[in-house]
């Protein structure tokens, strides 16, 4: 009897110990202690390479680089609203979608990257909007463009890029990660996100989508261990979702 009393003893401190460990881990992450503050680091090489081969300007162009009169140009990531309005024409007035493909292929880098974050915008405002009649259009579009998704994926992905140099918050991610033919390049472009963009949504979404949806144990894996010290407490609440969901073998 005091065999059994004994064994019973041990495993409640055991499990004691358990319980504390686990409450110090989770404290230690949802608080922030240790946080890491979030640097801009070189992006993935095939963005630049994809620019280079098709023979883009990877610059934007003179005049925004001297600024005009002398002053600050305005940042591209932010500064795109007569580019939003033509995208939205394409879809609901008339505006021509050669001239939308045109413009993702643009010889001048901050063409693409206006009209990429416009493009993304657009998608994000109207994505779920049934009564629009947008999510029919955007199906058509898709099909439509095929062969241009390269085109259009890689300029989506340095308006991402852009963004985090400029610091500026959209919702890019959202479009990248759920455009057709998107593939290895885009959860490895999102891995790279979720560690060095400045905004605190761009990071949350794209550890999220890495995690759960990109097929890539190292990326994933790197992920939960480096975002668990970020800077915001929406991203490492985040993280600890997703590592009890692979706890219990839900993803």
């Amino acid at each position: 009897m005091m065999g059994n009393s004994f064994t019973l003893k041990r495993i409640m401190i055991a499990v004691a110990t358990i319980l504390l460990i686990i409450l110090a881990f989770l404290t230690h992450a949802l608080a922030g202690l240790n946080a890491n503050p979030v640097i801009f680091a070189e992006p993935p090489a095939f963005v630049e390479n994809y620019v280079t081969e098709m023979g883009y300007s990877t610059l934007a162009s003179p005049s925004r680089a001297s600024g005009a009169n002398n002053t600050k140009p305005a940042k591209m990531t932010a500064d795109f609203s007569s580019e939003r309005e033509f995208v939205y024409n394409v879809f609901f007035g008339d505006e021509s979608l050669d001239e939308l493909l045109h413009l993702f292929t643009h010889v001048d880098k901050e063409k693409r990257v206006k009209i990429a974050s416009a493009f993304a915008a657009v998608n994000a405002e109207f994505t779920h909007n049934e009564e629009s009649g947008f999510p029919e259009k955007r199906e058509q579009f898709w099909n439509d463009v095929k062969k241009h998704l390269p085109d259009i994926q890689n300029a989506l992905f340095e308006a991402l890029i852009t963004s985090a140099e400029e610091g500026t918050a959209n919702i890019i991610p959202y479009t990248l990660a759920w455009m057709p033919g998107q593939g290895q390049q885009t959860v490895e472009l999102l891995a790279w996100a979720a560690k060095h963009h400045p905004d605190w949504w761009i990071r949350r979404f794209s550890v999220y989508f890495v995690v759960k949806f990109g097929q890539n144990e190292g990326l994933a894996s790197s992920l939960l261990e480096s975002r668990t010290h970020d800077p915001h407490y929406k991203v490492r609440r985040e993280v600890l979702d997703l590592r009890f969901q692979r706890l219990i073998g839900e993803i």
